[in-house]
């Protein structure tokens, strides 16, 4: 089941700028991510490790993602909590179990690992990642 937070990703519309300020903030370089460390195409982004706890900041580069929806819906800010887990084969349907219901009707897998999303609307208008990172 669930293992733990893994961190927090962040709707930018300036990644550059919302990189050098969150790294001044906490004294941690970032590590850039390009759409091969997404599930889905057209984002792109640089992820912070704060002791383990990770702030990805996520910026669209097409029109149509979620992320570019949520930009111009609601602002920049907090757009889900990840939670990392260890069986997410098992863990979705267990979740499923429980009433909650997911954005994805399967999981997505890749090179980054293994996510799928609780809906906003099963956790007070919070949306969840579920993770399963991949193994290094």
């Amino acid at each position: 089941m669930i293992t733990g937070i893994y961190g927090m990703n962040i709707a930018v519309k300036d990644l550059a700028a919302a990189t050098k300020t969150y790294e001044g903030l906490f004294g941690v370089k970032a590590t850039p991510l390009g759409e091969g460390d997404f599930a889905f195409p057209g984002l792109i982004g640089a992820t912070l490790d704060i002791k383990g706890f990770h702030i990805n900041l996520i910026a669209s580069t097409q029109p149509n993602t979620s992320v570019a929806g949520f930009l111009e819906r609601k602002g920049e800010g907090v757009f889900l909590l990840s939670v990392a887990v260890d069986a997410i084969d098992q863990d979705v349907p267990a979740l499923k179990a429980k009433g909650m219901q997911f954005v994805l009707p399967e999981t997505v897998a890749g090179d980054f690992g293994a996510v799928n999303f609780i809906h906003p609307k099963s956790l007070n208008g919070v949306q969840v990642e579920i993770f399963q990172p991949a193994k290094d």
